[in-house]
């Protein structure tokens, strides 16, 4: 996992935001089959909103179903967001409560993504939508759970600010789980409010509290407001304030407690009292549920949740309810009504909502004993005093997650034993078998014997793949029950190229029939022949080329230009690209070739310049000539020195005797 919680990238022609290669074009929302983070098969949309497209997906690395939800595109360039996505998704992945959608991963590839557990069992918002309510005493299961939630991620400094009936998610255990935790935090900023609207609250208007509306500080008490409106329309069908545009639907609740209709039951003083207008009236989530199980043990026991399946009508809002936020309004007393724009700055009183990160794992520890203690079992489950069941039959948990299996049958009274095994064709965790079998109805405090898988058998790893060829390699992997991943290359000056440099793993064993990654030499890095050697001492070139692990061949030419010893070319030229092990040959001079003198007298002062010049001759002296300005074609050569016929280098100087002609 991506700087996010996984480091892979997936290779691509274009770049995600921190310049690895993608697989998804910026501003371009996935299509299903496409893969994300390298390890994220997206499969059909299940859901849409104002932040984002919620993905079936399979995720390759534990071979699981999973949801992938991937934010607004002009998102991916918002390094602030980017950093505040980080943030509060590594936050909200360590809450620890089993009625928080679990929070599995997040990146940027194309697009900003969360990665969190599949529920298929639909939403809050699926069931009305479908043309269903709940009963009074659905309703109280559903707000409980919630409240278990919301308690304890407000006790951990975080508050929701998008509590609403697309956001209350069900397991197919109909148990409750509270998603997009921190995203409404991540998304304040610039680009949400390009998103959502300028200056926005940024949550769903539909369900903002009226200190959210306000721009007004948030703790959690507003979280408490939006679950009353979502009780509300739970069981009626009906949003209190619904007016026709957002600004109306907020100046609505300023100042206004949520109406409360006599459906609700025994719930109404409980509800009211939640959406109390004035937030110092208004319960934290752990005082509204042990209200609510106060009343608990006078209501019916409930029938089982009107669950909807996944899908496009499960997962969606209504119109409305996530395309915008609740654009921040302020109502002054004293005069007409006003709507004035105002960006919300989401604090809190510090004692209620920054906890230190070092007493976060103590509460997670002890919520289930500290929250709603009047007449709860483990986890705060609805159970109606002296009319809730003294057995339950036990759910079927076989091929589910290890870690969820065991909090659940904790949850539901029972105690846990674990018993592992390996099994191909299965991932880590999974549970595969359990005793007693599932419908099994079993008293609280009996034992649950659980199955769990310790994966695919392993297998020792080749110890004797570096210094092989990479085709030989994947044979004695192939042999070992295993296969080649992906090979990568570097350049080694110790390893010829083709050979196997390292094994990518500090494993000695791997699950049966994985990929193991290679690294792969690409031979020593290619060398250029040096500048400069021409005119060095022949000793001195050699011993530079064998430093580059080049092979010097020697030579030797007369150069007129390079005095004797030194040496007067390399071959090839400076600059060329070589490889190691070339050779490169060193022509050492053996200076000028010596050259005849020719016969100069009887001729012009000009003409015997000339014939020097011809002869190779560089150097002439001129004896005889007048000072001045002399014409030189009318004196005449009657002398010369060396005379006509002798050898000399080309440097000797030729002395001209001349008179006139």
């Amino acid at each position: 996992m991506t700087d996010g919680f996984s480091d892979g990238a997936p290779a691509g022609p274009y770049a995600d935001l921190h310049g690895r290669p993608s697989t998804v074009p910026p501003g371009r929302m996935p299509s299903p089959g496409r893969m994300l983070g390298g390890r994220y098969r997206l499969g059909g949309v299940i859901g849409t909103g104002g932040s984002g497209t919620v993905y079936l997906a399979d995720d390759l690395s534990l071979g699981r179903r999973v949801a992938v939800k991937v934010l607004h595109s002009s998102l991916v360039g918002d390094e602030a967001f980017i950093g505040r996505f980080r943030t509060e998704a590594r936050l909200v992945a360590s809450l620890a409560d089993p009625h928080v959608v679990a929070i599995y991963d997040w990146g940027v590839d194309g697009q900003a993504f969360l990665v969190t557990e599949y529920l298929g069992g639909g939403s809050l918002r699926s069931i009305l939508s479908s043309g269903r309510t709940l009963s009074p005493s659905q309703m109280l299961t559903v707000a409980l759970e919630a409240c278990r939630a919301l308690d304890h991620a407000h006790r951990q400094g975080i508050v929701h600010r998008d509590v609403k009936p697309a956001n209350l998610l069900f397991g197919e255990d109909a148990r409750l789980r509270i998603a997009d935790f921190g995203l409404a935090e991540a998304l304040t900023g610039t680009s949400s409010r390009e998103i959502f609207g300028g200056g926005g609250v940024v949550g769903t208007a539909r369900y903002a509290s009226p200190e959210q509306a306000q721009g007004s500080p948030l703790d959690g008490r507003s979280d408490v407001y939006s679950l009353a409106l979502c009780m509300v329309e739970g069981v009626t069908g009906h949003l209190p304030f619904a007016a026709d545009t957002i600004q109306d639907t907020l100046l609505a609740r300023i100042g206004r407690d949520v109406p409360i209709p006599d459906a609700l039951g025994p719930l109404v003083p409980v509800v009211a009292h939640a959406g109390s207008a004035d937030v110092g009236n208004r319960p934290a989530a752990r005082e509204l549920g042990r209200m609510l199980l106060d009343i608990a043990g006078r209501m019916a026991r409930p029938d089982p949740l009107p669950l909807v399946g996944p899908g496009e009508v499960g997962a969606a809002p209504l119109p409305g309810e996530a395309e915008h936020a609740a654009p921040s309004v302020f109502v002054d007393p004293t005069g007409p009504s006003t709507v004035v724009h105002s960006p919300i700055r989401p604090t809190g009183p510090p004692n209620e909502l920054r906890i230190p990160v070092r007493h976060r794992r103590r509460w997670a520890g002890t919520l289930m004993a500290a929250v709603l203690a009047a007449g709860a079992v483990v986890g705060g489950l609805a159970l109606w005093g002296a009319n809730r069941p003294t057995t339950r039959a036990v759910p079927s948990l076989v091929n589910t997650a290890g870690d969820s299996a065991r909090s659940l049958l904790v949850e539901l009274g029972w105690s846990v034993e674990e018993r592992y095994d390996r099994r191909d064709d299965t991932v880590e965790g999974q549970v595969l078998a359990m005793q007693p079998v599932a419908g099994t109805r079993l008293d609280a405090g009996e034992t649950v014997f659980l199955v769990v898988s310790l994966g695919p058998a392993r297998l020792p790893i080749p110890d004797d793949l570096v210094g092989t060829s990479e085709t030989e390699a994947a044979r004695r992997l192939e042999e070992a029950g295993l296969t080649v991943g992906s090979v990568s290359r570097e350049w080694s000056e110790e390893v010829a190229a083709g050979l196997v440099v390292d094994v990518l793993t500090s494993e000695a064993t791997a699950p049966q029939g994985s990929a193991v990654d290679l690294l792969v030499s690409d031979g020593p890095l290619p060398r250029l022949v040096p500048e400069g050697l021409i005119g060095m001492m022949p000793a001195d070139v050699v011993a530079e080329l064998i430093t580059l692990r080049l092979a010097p061949t020697m030579g030797e030419e007369h150069d007129e230009w390079v005095a004797s010893g030194r040496v007067s070319r390399v071959d090839p030229p400076a600059g060329t690209r070589v490889e190691v092990g070339d050779d490169v040959r060193v022509v050492v001079s053996l200076g000028a070739i010596e050259r005849s003198v020719p016969t100069m007298e009887g001729l012009s002062l000009v003409a015997a310049e000339s014939r020097l010049a011809a002869s190779g001759f560089r150097v002439v002296a001129v004896e005889g000539l007048p000072d001045g300005e002399v014409d030189r074609s009318a004196w005449v050569v009657v002398g010369q020195e060396p005379e006509a016929g002798r050898r000399s280098l080309p440097d000797v100087t030729v002395t001209l005797v001349v008179g006139p002609a």
